[in-house]
């Protein structure tokens, strides 16, 4: 358990974050954020040794990446809560952040929601739903009692 936290969890999360903050452009609210809590200098610092990077890196990292990681992350931490099993009574819980981003992302192709769709995002979203499951699960009992 304590490896799939931290694994599974907090390191996807970090790594989804870093490459937001090493590669990614500045005007984000994020950023103003930092600021706002002094963290500003150390961004800027690690920006000055790695943005010049960012144009050599894979547009799917630095945009679909890390939605993926951070639905995995947070699937991950679900699961943990529930001991890996999933049941009715959880199912909500474990998939609504998944189903947000993964609706939001349909939305932006019938223009329900506002965003450009892309494709390689909705599949990020997938893949970081599915994979803890298939890694981390013991038990999926999702029977219906009908009375």
């Amino acid at each position: 358990m304590k490896r799939q936290l931290f694994f599974g969890s907090f390191l996807t999360l970090l790594f989804g974050g870093l490459i937001y903050v090493l590669f990614r452009t500045a005007t984000l609210r994020m950023f103003g954020w930092y600021e706002t809590i002094g963290l500003s200098g150390l961004t800027n610092v690690m920006r000055k040794l790695t943005f010049k990077f960012a144009n050599q890196i894979p547009e799917w990292i630095l945009f679909s990446l890390p939605d993926g990681l951070w639905i995995f992350s947070y699937v991950c931490l679900m699961l943990a809560i529930w001991q890996n099993s999933v049941s009715l009574k959880n199912t909500l819980w474990i998939l609504i952040i998944p189903i947000l981003a993964i609706g939001s992302e349909i939305g932006q192709l019938f223009g329900l929601v506002v965003g450009t769709f892309d494709l390689t995002d909705l599949l990020f979203y997938i893949f970081g739903m599915t994979l803890p499951f298939i890694f981390f699960t013991k038990t999926i009992n999702l029977k219906f009692k009908f009375q």
